[in-house]
């Protein structure tokens, strides 16, 4: 056992451009083990190791809490070893927290997937939930999701789902019109955040449900009825509770940037969580295969079934956030906001997704042509058992 009294050692990031929640500003990152242990001003900390950023700018590590797969890898079809190296993999990209999505199926196909996402999360430190995107959903707005998954709403099987996901079930899209509103409220008591979607839910159905607990909503927009004039739908509740944060797909396609605009000024930045909804074809340029039990083809830029219908994206985290701050002009404490800080309150995770004093040390660090480091939890994903920074970073002390 350790002796309570050693301190770890404290290892300090000088001069970085810091994307603070409520400003930019130069300063020194002191970290000990996983965690920020304070903020000072640039090039005033000490401590027992010293590397100069030079002016890099720092940012929280990526937030996902919505992604089916990466580099032909289907986290609904694969081992825990191989989801664990994809999502390492993803890690040095900058993505440092993932909730694995489960496509919805037949019973034992759900619970298959379920139990290796949860060996999986043993193997990776990324891997802090499962999403289930169903099978409590609508028929008639299922996208790409396969028809064996939308199944009736049945507490037993929702034991039974609970149970092979051994605790680790976070995140569970529903329709509200598809589950009982007593069972909606007891989501909580088992540690499952409700999130609204693949819904042919009207508005009442909605506020019922938020009424009920929800607070998130599955891809804005996306397998929900479109905002109609005399019935605003599930669209435009959500858009007008600010209880509710909703996920959006920022790749270009499943929204147009003028949508995201309008989103952004009735929730404002702190309303929206930005996830990937990538599938297995992403990072894979042109390119096919098999997603939901269907075949699925990307052009590098959508993956679609063959009747056009949107599988998910094959534009990661990084990439889409990127696109759309170009495109809207947002500000880097918006866009960290959308893709970490709002994503971390979400999911109850109080410690990430912000560069705040004991916060968890999940960073990515800029320079010009890019990523140049990923920290998670204070060690650098390339060599967790190494040096905490690579050898291109100059060591002051």
């Amino acid at each position: 056992m350790s002796n309570p009294e050693e301190s770890e050692t404290k290892v300090v990031l000088r001069d970085g451009l810091l994307v603070l929640p409520d400003r930019i500003a130069r300063g020194d990152l002191i970290l000990e083990g996983a965690v920020i242990r304070a903020l000072a001003p640039a090039g005033s900390a000490s401590g027992d190791e010293i590397w100069d950023l030079g002016g890099r700018r720092v940012i929280p590590g990526w937030i996902d809490p919505h992604i089916h797969g990466v580099g032909g890898v289907d986290f609904n079809h694969t081992d825990p070893e191989t989801l664990a190296e994809s999502i390492e993999g993803l890690a040095k990209q900058g993505i440092t927290t993932v909730y694995p999505t489960i496509v919805p199926g037949p019973e034992e196909e759900m619970k298959q997937a379920l139990a290796t996402v949860a060996r999986a999360a043993e193997l990776s430190p990324s891997i802090l939930g499962i999403h289930l995107e169903g099978p409590f959903v609508s028929p008639g707005r299922r996208g790409a999701l396969p028809e064996s998954g939308v199944l009736e709403w049945d507490d037993e099987l929702m034991n039974r789902l609970l149970d092979a996901a051994a605790g680790r079930l976070r995140v569970m899209t529903f329709a509200p019109e598809r589950v009982p509103l007593a069972a909606q409220k007891k989501f909580s008591m088992v540690g499952v955040k409700g999130s609204i979607g693949h819904t042919c839910a009207d508005a009442e159905q909605t506020k019922a449900a938020i009424d009920a607990g929800a607070r998130r909503c599955t891809h804005l927009c996306n397998a929900m009825p479109p905002l109609h004039h005399r019935e605003p739908g599930p669209v435009g509740v959500l858009l007008l509770d600010h209880r509710v944060r909703c996920e959006v797909i920022l790749d270009g396609h499943h929204l147009s940037d003028d949508l995201v605009r309008l989103a952004l000024k009735m929730k404002g930045p702190s309303g929206l969580i930005a996830v990937s909804d990538a599938m297995p074809l992403a990072g894979m340029g042109v390119s096919s295969g098999v997603f939901c039990g269907q075949e699925v083809c990307s052009d590098g830029q959508r993956a679609t079934l063959s009747d056009g219908t949107l599988a998910g994206s094959v534009t990661l985290l990084p990439e889409a956030l990127s696109r759309t701050g170009n495109a809207l002009n947002l500000d880097e404490i918006s866009l960290q906001a959308l893709a970490s800080l709002n994503a971390a309150e979400d999911l109850g995770l109080p410690r990430r997704g912000s560069l705040r004093s004991d916060h968890r040390a999940d960073l990515v660090i800029h320079g010009d042509d890019g990523i140049d480091a990923v920290l998670r939890g204070g060690l650098s994903v390339e060599d967790a058992e190494g040096p905490r920074l690579p050898a291109s970073f100059e060591r002051a002390l």
